[in-house]
């Protein structure tokens, strides 16, 4: 039976040592690439999956289902406001979260890859960010269902916005409100969400828009950012940011410089993080939880029924205009 597969049998099948095997269990980066393919292979034909119950004896935890989620945690307060309500909505279903904070590409590729080796988990969820079909493919082998938040994964559930709509929204506000010259503060490019933002500003203002890219989600950014925009185009009247904090960085640089907000400039961010509303700044809200509650759900449906077909949902944005825009001027008669 595959639960009674020890690393001895994954070690002959794959032509290595005992202590190999253990390496690439462990995550180990002292192991060649072919070799821990071969390893893997071995595993995977094996069906090598550990007790579960005899797992968490081990280290005398609790024998109740793990979910990991893979998520840049400390890169905006969305994945605090998503954590929340999936930690919530797992344990009341008795499942265990782990969360990992995920810094690069190869971290993330070295994480799903010990989750696979280690079988260290029933169910995988991937914050902003994918896994490659031939991931996809070994997870379903294993049986562990993957789910994707805020990143649409064909063949695989999401939940995600329209980010490129929710832009083009955001600039739609501010020409109805009287500006004519717009501007983007876009965010690193590694993140599909703001990638996909300014993709929709573009495609609504037009490509001869000046766009600013800030090198990280800070106020600091933000400043940096809108005044690179200024330097550009002195006479901008109208600045869209991707998340809400460079867009209160632009505030902050802005009115060092004596602009008025909104009357000589408006300013809108994306998100609608908490305080925005006590602070005034015009936003796209988004509702973060409502990811980490649809991920909650999915998942147990897929650990409670792996043959349950889970959809991907697109969750509604809203434009929420507050004091750091101006309202679209009335028509005669109105």
């Amino acid at each position: 039976m595959a639960d009674e597969t020890t690393i001895y049998d994954i070690a002959r099948r794959a032509g290595v040592g005992i202590a190999t095997v253990s390496r690439v269990l462990n995550g180990s980066d002292r192991v060649a690439p072919a070799t821990r393919d071969a390893v893997r292979a071995a595993m995977d034909d094996l069906g090598y999956r550990p007790n579960r119950a005899a797992r968490r004896l081990a280290v005398r935890g609790p024998n109740r289902p793990r979910v990991v989620a893979l998520m840049p945690m400390f890169s905006t307060n969305f994945y605090f406001s998503a954590s929340r309500p999936l930690a919530q909505g797992l344990a009341r279903a008795n499942m265990d979260l782990v969360i990992h904070d995920v810094e690069d590409r190869p971290m993330k590729l070295r994480l799903v890859d010990r989750v696979a080796d280690e079988r260290s988990a029933e169910g995988l969820i991937m914050c902003s960010m994918g896994i490659g079909p031939e991931r996809q493919e070994r997870f379903l082998r294993l049986g562990v269902p993957v789910i994707c938040v805020d990143y649409l994964l064909p063949g695989l559930p999401s939940v995600t916005v329209d980010n490129r709509a929710g832009a083009a929204m955001a600039a739609a506000h501010l020409t109805a409100g009287g500006s004519k010259r717009l501007g983007l503060i876009g965010g690193p490019s590694e993140a599909v969400a703001f990638r996909l933002r300014e993709e929709g500003f573009v495609a609504a203002v037009g490509a001869a828009a000046p766009v600013a890219r800030a090198e990280a989600i800070t106020r600091e950014a933000g400043r940096v950012a809108v005044a690179e925009l200024l330097e550009r185009d002195a006479q901008l009247d109208g600045i869209v940011a991707v998340n809400d904090l460079l867009a209160l960085g632009a505030l902050e640089e802005l009115r060092s410089r004596g602009c008025r907000v909104p009357d000589d400039i408006q300013v809108i961010g994306f998100d609608d993080q908490p305080l925005m509303d006590a602070l005034g700044l015009s936003t796209v809200h988004q509702p973060m939880p409502a990811f980490g509650a649809w991920a909650a759900e999915a998942m147990q449906s897929l650990l409670t029924n792996p043959r349950a077909e889970v959809p991907s949902r697109q969750l509604p944005l809203t434009l929420v205009a507050r004091a750091t825009t101006r309202e679209a001027p009335r028509k005669r008669g109105k």
